[in-house]
């Protein structure tokens, strides 16, 4: 609400005029002032209990009931309770009615829209009320001489205050009433109150002399220095002048020769603006079908009549009662939804009812199509426009929702040719009936559309495989763990390398680093240790501290599975490979320069962080001889297992072991074999592993399990030992391939000549290949061997030549 400058300027002076007010009157004239007032409000009384009284009905009285004389009767015979033709004095309601009207009113209304303002301001008043005996103010603007005496100009200002700690205004406007005496020129100033501001009407000066200048008081404000769109500075403060009362400008007019300039509009701040929007809203609304239904269940239940029905009911009756029963337009259309999984182009009807607009939804479906459920998709009922107001809230939780009784689809709005979605669902619609198109053209006037060809949706596949689009990774836990959240929805626990863990537990590689490019000055004298955890590719690194440098030494990259940025934007685990001396290493960003390794490290490069010895070998000959004693009861036992294929050797030594849960080098198994077996030229014989776990098979004692038991260990290499074992190795397989292959051909029992038929896949010119040989090796004898041993098959059959044509 805004205030016009006259009306700050009145409010100001209010006070001061009522007690002059009082002074004036003489008490002669009072008592027949009180008494007219006494009567008048005696009228209205009258006026009001006249029309409190609820809407009188009819009586309704019945014959056949006994007089009331006092007589006993049946519990509830004497309850006459009519609820259609009662007499009631219930207090009368008042929703959404005029204050000044007190009665009952009747339900008929202007649905939606009005005509008119029905505000309340521009509401007629009662036609008893006479408008002469209302005063129209406190003083008129006729200037007496005794007034240009003592005359007080007013002037309506505003003065700017900043507003601090907020976030909705900077600065607000501060509405003042500056009164001028032209007596001995003097200055009040009163700020005029604002509508829920906190702010009441409050003096801000007194009436005093104003001097400008502080330096200087006999240079006091005079009424010239007070203008229109002018400013002035009273103690600090700028007081901006926008208007004057019309009294003031009268007597600028006649008394000062001046005629006064036009008001300035007021500045608007946040606040005024909140302000204005609140109160320049209308209190009175268009009534909808809500309010309409509300409204008649209270005229029910006061009068039991209802006057008048709302717009969209009258509709929905007249269209009721318009069309036949059942009498419905049919639309064929498709739904596709073979995009989905197992899913299917369905074929569709939608009929929709002219009685009250409602449509059903049956699906169409062929003979033998697997499909299971009933056929109707969609039960009869009202289907809403897209776009209606139906968006759900919080407070239709539980609900049965929005009473909605207009925006549905009805026969406009279905054409041949367009898509409709309904709850989700695409329907395509692509032809309708004769009897549909006859009707859409008498009623709706207009022609539906020609029939669309639905072949090229026929013949159309759609069925493509379902891609997984797996959310983004949201960031928790190890790399390890993020990938698996990313996949999966219940995550499962990583897998351990079992065979990393033991290679490498316990070995870590640490380097002395700095800044390979620093930032500053400070940062050239700075000295980091990396390290790097080959069990774990976990990466930490720690800043050494440096006396009077500036820098607290400490933990500056915590341990964790850090990853290495690529220049193609990927990133991967870091790895050995990385860290060398004089190599730079880029972490988040930070690149590192390599200065140098310790002792241990450098043995880890080398590969002689774990070097055998003697010692290691007494405890892995014991190791071996324990898990044989363990495992096998019998030698022959033992020895099929270690050398399935009837070959054993290091490799085979090496692969029992690691089944052991111990890891060896090939070095280590080569010393091993030269131990156990001093005589053997890298391949164990049957009975020269009977000589060696035969005594410690059945009779292996405490003693014999000891390092004492071990004697002397060659620890001297044979180079050729693993040469030898291979070729070894290569023989026996040859062997094997061997038997197989004549296995094959006997299970065939053919001739020789039937068989080499076969082998050469009935070629014309009678000849076996390689290429040819390979192919029936796989496709006719089922051979199925790996590619080494396909290539010693063909070596087997074939000399080194080139084969002919």
């Amino acid at each position: 609400m805004c205030f016009s400058s006259q009306h700050i300027l009145i409010k100001g002076n209010f006070f001061f005029f009522f007690r002059c007010f009082f002074l004036s009157i003489s008490c002669k004239f009072f008592f027949p002032f009180l008494i007219l007032a006494v009567q008048k409000k005696k009228k209205e009384e009258e006026r009001s209990m006249k029309n409190s009284t609820a809407r009188t009905q009819p009586e309704k009285r019945f014959e056949h009931l006994p007089s009331d004389d006092n007589r006993p009767l049946a519990i509830g015979a004497n309850f006459q309770d009519d609820p259609l033709n009662r007499n009631t004095l219930r207090k009368s309601h008042a929703l959404q009615l005029d204050r000044k009207t007190d009665y009952a009113p009747h339900t008929e209304y202007t649905y939606t829209a009005f005509d008119g303002d029905k505000t309340r301001s521009s509401r007629k008043p009662l036609e008893d009320i006479n408008d002469v005996d209302v005063w129209n103010g406190w003083f008129s603007e006729e200037i007496s001489e005794e007034d240009k005496k003592y005359f007080v100009a007013r002037f309506a200002g505003f003065f700017k205050e900043t507003v601090q700690n907020s976030t909705m205004e900077k600065e607000r406007v501060r509405k003042v009433c500056i009164r001028f005496h032209v007596e001995d020129n003097s200055i009040s100033i009163q700020e005029s109150q604002e509508i829920n501001s906190g702010i009441t009407d409050t003096r801000i000066l007194d009436r005093r002399q104003v001097p400008k200048d502080t330096r200087n008081p006999s240079n006091i404000f005079l009424l010239s220095d007070f203008q229109i769109g002018g400013s002035v500075t009273i103690y600090g403060i700028i007081y901006t002048i926008v208007d004057m009362d019309a009294r003031s400008r009268k007597y600028a007019r006649e008394v000062l020769g001046e005629e006064a300039p036009a008001a300035v509009p007021w500045p608007d701040d946040v606040y005024s603006a909140s302000v204005k929007n609140t109160f320049s809203k209308s209190a009175v609304r268009g009534v909808t079908s809500d309010d309409m239904d509300l409204r008649r269940a209270v005229e029910q239940q006061l009068a039991g009549i209802y006057s008048k029905h709302s717009n969209e009911d009258i509709t929905i009756a007249r269209q009721f009662f318009k069309n036949p029963i059942k009498e419905h337009l049919s639309y064929l259309a498709l739904w596709d939804d073979r995009a989905n999984i197992s899913g299917d182009l369905h074929f569709c009807v939608i009929r929709l009812y002219s009685e009250n607009t409602s449509i059903e939804i049956v699906e169409d479906r062929p003979e033998n199509c697997g499909s299971t459920g009933g056929p109707i998709l969609l039960s009869r009922q009202r289907v809403p426009k897209p776009g209606s107001d139906l968006a759900a809230s919080r407070f239709q939780e539980h609900t049965y929702g929005k009473l909605m009784k207009n925006n549905y689809l009805s026969a406009e709005d279905i054409h041949i040719g367009e898509t409709y979605t309904i709850y989700g669902k695409p329907f395509f619609v692509y032809d309708c009936d004769q009897f549909t198109r006859d009707y859409v053209k008498a009623n709706c006037g207009f022609s539906l559309e020609p029939a669309i060809d639905i072949k090229p949706f026929l013949s159309e596949q759609k069925n493509h495989k379902v891609m997984f689009y797996p959310p983004p990774p949201n960031g928790f836990g190890s790399e390890t763990e993020k990938r698996d959240n990313w996949l999966t929805l219940e995550g499962k626990t990583a897998r351990i390398d079992l065979e990393k863990v033991i290679h490498e537990t316990g070995r870590v590689m640490k380097f002395s680093a700095k800044f390979a490019k620093p930032l500053s000055k400070d940062d050239e004298g700075r000295r980091f240790l990396v390290a790097f955890y080959r069990e774990t590719d976990e990466v930490e690194v720690t800043e050494k501290a440096i006396r009077n440098s500036g820098f607290m030494g400490g933990r500056f990259l915590t341990k964790g599975k850090h990853r290495m940025e690529l220049p193609n934007g990927t990133t991967r685990p870091y790895t050995p490979s990385d860290f060398q001396v004089g190599k730079e290493v880029v972490i988040f960003k930070r690149p590192f320069l390599l200065l140098e390794m310790d002792d241990m490290t450098q043995h880890i490069v080398n590969g002689t962080d774990n070097p055998t010895n003697e010692d290691k070998m007494r405890y892995l000959l014991l190791l071996l001889k324990q898990q044989i004693s363990l495992k096998f009861k019998k030698a022959n036992e033992a020895y099929r297992s270690l050398a399935p294929q009837g070959t054993l050797g290091y490799q085979q030594v090496k692969e029992f072991l690691r089944s052991c849960s111990c890891t060896i080098s090939d070095e280590e198994a080569v010393l091993l074999v030269q131990n156990i077996a001093p005589g053997s030229n890298g391949i164990i014989s049957y009975d020269q592993f009977l000589e060696i776990v035969n005594a410690g098979i059945e009779n292996m004692d405490e003693a014999s399990l000891s390092a004492r038991s071990v004697k002397n260990v060659n620890m001297t290499i044979n180079t050729t030992m693993k040469d030898t074992a291979s070729v070894s190795e290569i023989k026996h397989r040859h062997r094997q391939l061997r038997k197989s292959l004549q296995h094959k051909l006997i299970q065939r029992k053919g001739t020789v000549q039937e068989q080499f038929r076969l082998l050469a896949d009935h070629s014309a010119n009678s000849r076996l290949n390689r290429d040819t040989f390979r192919k029936s090796l796989n496709e006719v004898m089922h051979f199925n061997v790996n590619k080494p041993d396909e290539d010693m098959l063909v070596s087997m059959l074939f000399d080194g030549q080139q084969d002919e044509n």
